[in-house]
């Protein structure tokens, strides 16, 4: 009768010299057997290419301060208009005779402090002879005091009567173009309700975002886009999006007949030649990160690796590589992980 190895015997076979020798072989067969390429030194032309609209640099959306109803509207969608031009007036008649209103005020409050001072004066003159007491004095001063204080509240009132007639015509802060706007006067509407959207049409931008490793892309550099139109990169913010951890890049357009605002467009930035170390596609593999495998004899270490190029069957990459490692090709699920 036969009985079953125990687990201690068969480890104690495998730590006897010849089955060590055959272990050893077998794993040396298997990493023999694996397909390997040969990194070379090389060079790639870094290039981003962003996506997205087209949009102003300058643009905003105008409406009252104030309610009222629409009296005259003075320019059209597609007109073109300077900064402080005036573009529509509301119906102020109300806020006119409020200001007339603050403006008599305001007279009569200096009228009464001018007669009051006068007064002041007169008793200052006859004060040395007695005939007035300081209690007397000192009324007309209070009531000089009061006056001027009553002139400061008059002269605010008529400034905000004036600032209310003001709000009343609508002035654009910048220099563009009506891109929207009313149909007609008549319109009853309330204060902050956005009436009109100007855009300064003489510089346009892109928006987009590239890889954060992309930090070769500096202000100043050509953008170009797919249509031929060349820009500069305004700005590369020092900061990642939150949310998708990528680098934002704003680039900037002169105008052109052919580009349109808010319209979809692709540009290409070209950076200076940059080495790399040139491998096989198969060679790099995503495990998680992009990485490949190096063969030394029967050992193996694992590199990870930017994939900065492609190009047919060879990938331009980025990472602590030396000419002539070999690296293993297409390695298998779970290669490495031991």
């Amino acid at each position: 009768m036969t009985r079953p190895l125990s687990g201690l015997f068969v480890a104690a076979l495998l730590l006897m010299p010849g089955c060590q020798r055959e272990v050893a072989a077998s794993a040396a067969a298997a990493t023999a057997d694996l397909r390997v390429g040969t990194a070379v030194a090389g060079q790639y032309q870094p290039e981003v290419v962003l996506s997205g609209s087209l949009d102003p640099v300058a643009s905003v959306q105008l409406g009252f301060d104030v309610p009222g109803r629409i009296q005259e509207l003075l320019v059209a969608r597609g007109d073109t208009v300077q900064r402080g031009q005036v573009v529509a007036r509301l119906d102020s008649r109300i806020a006119s005779a409020q200001f007339s209103q603050a403006e008599a005020a305001l007279a009569g409050a200096r009228a009464q402090l001018s007669a009051g001072e006068r007064a002041l004066e007169r008793l200052e003159q006859v004060r040395a002879t007695g005939f007035v007491s300081d209690q007397q004095f000192e009324e007309v001063r209070a009531q000089v005091e009061a006056g001027r204080a009553g002139v400061k509240q008059a002269e605010a009132a008529t400034r905000m009567a004036r600032t209310n007639v003001d709000l009343h015509a609508l002035r654009s802060p910048i220099a563009g173009v009506v891109t929207n706007g009313p149909d007609g006067p008549g319109v009853l509407i309330g204060a902050g309700m956005p009436l009109f959207l100007i855009e300064d049409l003489g510089e346009l931008q892109l928006k987009g975002s590239t890889a954060e490793t992309d930090d070769w892309v500096r202000p100043g550099m050509k953008a170009t886009l797919q249509g031929g139109q060349t820009g500069e990169v305004l700005r590369v913010l020092p900061a990642l999006d939150p949310v998708t951890r990528r680098l934002p890049v704003e680039l900037r357009f002169m105008p052109d007949p052919s580009l349109r605002a808010h319209g979809y467009a692709r540009a290409r930035i070209v950076g200076e030649p940059a080495s790399c170390w040139e491998v096989p596609a198969g060679a790099v593999v995503a495990r998680p990160d992009f990485s490949v495998f190096v063969r030394s004899g029967a050992e193996h270490r694992r590199v990870t690796v930017t994939v900065a190029a492609e190009a047919g069957t060879t990938r331009c990459v980025l990472g602590a590589l030396s000419a002539g490692d070999e690296v293993v090709i297409a390695p298998p699920i779970g290669f490495g992980e031991d």
